[in-house]
This record gives C-alpha cells, structure tokens and sequence, in this order.
C-alpha cells in the first residue's frame, strides 16, 4: 500500500481518539465555562478535569472509568465496528449489534441515552433496525442525536473506493440505533468525506459542497449546517447551545456535530488548530472533536497529529495494532 495512503488511514482513526480524548475535558460545559475552567486552553490530556452536570461541580473520574488519554464511548463504538469488519471482513449488522450491546454491558462508559435504549431492548438483536425505527417513531420522529456520526469514521476507510458502498455501509450501521434521517446523512457525509480524502482529493471546498448536495435530500435541515459549517466563526453552530441561560436543550445534537467536523475541515490548518478550536466550544465536545478529528487526520495523516497526544494515548498500542490490521487486510 502507497505509504502516503496508509497515512491518511492511521490519520483517521487516530485523530478521532485523540480529538475525542481531548473533548472530554470540555463536554458538557458552556463555552464561558471552558474559558474559566481552562484560561490557557486545553492543549494536554494532564490538564483535563471532569464536570459532571448532575452534582453540577468537577469530580475525579474513578481509575477503572477514565484516566487522562483516555477516549470515551465515541471512539469504543467505532472500534466495536472496526473489529467487527476485522472478524468478519464485511460489514455484519448482527456481528456490530452485538458488539455494541456487549461492549454497553462490560464497559459502557459514556454511552449516549440513545443507545443505551436500543441496547438494553429485548428484540435489539433479533431485528436492530426495526427497533430503532420504532423508537424513533415513539418519539415522534424528533431525536437525532449523534451518536450515530460519532463513530462512523471507520465507514469511510471500509471500501473507500466505491462511493455507494460507503453511503450504504454508513446508512446500515447508523440504522442499528439511529433511525432519523439527519442521523443517517450525518453518517453518510462523514464516511464519503473521510473515503475521498484519504485516496487525495485536495480540493476540500469542492469536496464539502458535492457531498452537501448528495445529502441534502435526507431532511430540511442539512443544508443549513453545511452553510454554517462555512462562516469563518463557530458561533453560527452554537456548540454549546443548552448550556446557557435561556437556550432550548440541543446538546448531542447531530447537525451540530456534523457542522462542527466539516468547519473543522474547511478552516484549519492544521489538525491541531482544528481539534482546539472545536474543544474550545464546548458543548458535547469529546463527540464534535472525535469527528472533527476523523476529518482532520484524513486531511493531514498520522504525520500531522501531535506525538505527544498520539503517545500520550491509554490505549496507543492497542489501537496501533488494530489499524496495522486493517490496512493489511484492505491491502489484501
């Protein structure tokens, strides 16, 4: 495999942990928040401290939970598909759904409301995508929440060389436990970005603009946050909207994450630059910096991520290994 591609793939996944390591220092807390919490910025997994929106004050994560370089559910779901396509060497919905609902039972730390009720279904693994459908529904066709986009970046690199391959590998996989159809464009933006980038495209405004168009359709609102992902602020995207006084609840949204991911692309110039600004806002910022990550690293490569978060990473080996695994096995 050309060693510049092969980059661009340990780009993505890395730089999704890493951006999603990172968030976790900020999630859940307003933007002003962030500035008063962090008044140098948040640039060193040591630095990080937990808030919790329940006792409404910062807590030491216990050990076996979390340690600083750490990822969190974002990026443990994503590897839950990563090893399912190892395993099986296709996309498997029941293989996934599987490793979802075991993965939410032995671990599940930070595991987004969402999925905590697919999971735990007692019909989740006879039909997934009925059941899903069927919240959704009971909802009255309003939660699209992202956690869904949060760990589609593997999709992209899985047969990135046919576009409706990835479209419907990111359709199936969002369907297990997100049925809305913003959801499911979030999904399917993300891998087709993530799939073009890493085979070199360069002109990214280009790239952004084709595939807002190809995804358009899904709903209403998608257009809107493909232009917002293009106003040279973030505060357009009000990441951390909910979280100050007199907002409307719509933290975990996944319009937001998904503008969050792609004015990470179009702006930076680096992959840091993107990551910081994006955990800068807060919000649900583990979640918009892992995608943002995704995007970036695709952009920039495994070269482009700082050592010292890729070294500063729990789980570096582990992960290392797995993406040597699945390079060789798309070499093959």
């Amino acid at each position: 495999m050309d060693a510049i591609f092969a980059d661009r793939i340990r780009g993505v996944l890395f730089g999704q942990a890493v951006g999603d390591a990172l968030g976790f220092g900020t999630e859940f807390l307003a933007r002003s928040e962030v500035i008063f919490t962090y008044p140098h910025g948040l640039t060193n997994y040591s630095q990080i401290r937990y808030f919790s929106r329940i006792t409404n004050k910062f807590e030491q994560v216990d050990d076996w939970r979390w340690k600083p370089g750490d990822w969190t559910d974002d990026t443990d779901q994503m590897l839950c598909i990563l090893d399912s396509l190892l395993a099986q060497k296709q996309v498997n919905i029941q293989d996934i759904a599987t490793r979802f609902q075991d993965w939410a039972i032995i671990d599940g730390f930070g595991i987004g409301g969402t999925v905590y009720k697919m999971v735990h279904h007692p019909e989740f693994l006879r039909d997934p995508h009925r059941v899903a459908e069927e919240y959704w529904r009971s909802k009255n066709r309003e939660t699209a929440a992202n956690g869904g986009v949060m760990r589609t970046s593997v999709l992209g690199i899985w047969e990135y060389f046919d576009a409706d391959k990835v479209r419907n590998n990111a359709e199936n996989v969002c369907k297990i436990t997100h049925a809305d159809p913003r959801c499911v464009a979030s999904c399917v933006a993300v891998s087709l970005a993530i799939s073009h980038l890493i085979q070199g495209v360069e002109d990214v405004n280009l790239l952004v603009d084709e595939i807002a168009n190809d995804v358009k359709s899904f709903h209403p609102e998608i257009e809107e946050s493909f232009h917002k992902a293009k106003a040279d602020s973030l505060d357009d995207l009000d990441l951390d909207e909910g979280l100050n006084a007199n907002e409307s609840y719509r933290l975990s949204y996944t319009l937001k994450t998904l503008g969050a991911g792609f004015w990470a692309l179009l702006h930076a110039e680096n992959f840091a630059e993107g990551i910081l600004a994006i955990i800068q806002e807060g919000g649900d910022a583990d979640t918009n910096a892992a995608v943002a990550g995704a995007l970036l690293g695709a952009k920039f490569g495994y070269q482009g991520i700082d050592n010292k978060w890729i070294e500063g990473l729990v789980y570096q080996q582990e992960l290392d290994a797995r993406v040597d695994d699945l390079i060789r096995l798309i070499d093959e």
